[in-house]
């Protein structure tokens, strides 16, 4: 019996050896340690203050869109800021600042970014309805790639489904006019 104990006491002392080699070379990775108290309090913080304000955004500003549109932008891009600072502040700033301007995500976050400052300018600078709803709708479209571009086929997805969306809307439109206009 004492053989056994000793075996499995060299077993169990040799899997720890192998585990306490492997540990050093992922935890000097600044990417895998754990976030720090504060960053979790600033995530959550701006975290919720970015879903009230898409909750604002499509509660109250999607219904009165027809009435003023640059409520529904203004409320939808501070959510959106809130939300991508929320990731910033759990990564770290300069991280998130240094992931975005990546040479294959660069193009994606620039869309993004000038997006938010198209809706912000229709909407608060120019006071445009209707630059203040397409700016709105090439932020969404904007952030649908930003997102995808973080999962590999996401982009491709993308371009599916608003292709599709295109062809259901030019149908339903042609439609329309084949109604009121006749052939």
């Amino acid at each position: 019996m004492p053989v056994f104990g000793q075996k499995l006491s060299a077993s169990i002392s040799a899997s720890a050896m192998s585990v306490e080699l492997d540990i050093p070379s992922t935890a000097g990775c600044a990417s895998r340690r754990l976030p720090s108290a504060q960053q979790l309090m600033h995530f959550f913080s701006f975290l919720a203050a970015g879903v009230l304000f898409l909750f604002l955004a499509f509660f109250i500003g999607l219904p009165a869109l027809l009435l003023s549109p640059s409520k529904f932008a203004l409320f939808f891009t501070i959510g959106c800021c809130l939300l991508l600072s929320a990731f910033a502040a759990l990564k770290g700033w300069r991280a998130q600042m240094k992931h975005m301007l990546e040479r294959e995500r660069l193009p994606f976050s620039a869309g993004y970014i000038s997006s938010i400052v198209l809706t912000l300018y229709a909407a608060l600078i120019m006071k445009s309805y209707v630059l203040s709803i397409v700016c709105s709708g090439l932020q969404v479209v904007a952030m649908l790639y930003y997102l995808t571009s973080y999962y590999p086929g996401g982009t491709s997805s993308v371009r599916f489904m608003l292709s599709m969306f295109g062809s259901a809307a030019s149908s339903c439109f042609s439609g329309v006019t084949t109604l009121i206009f006749g052939k």
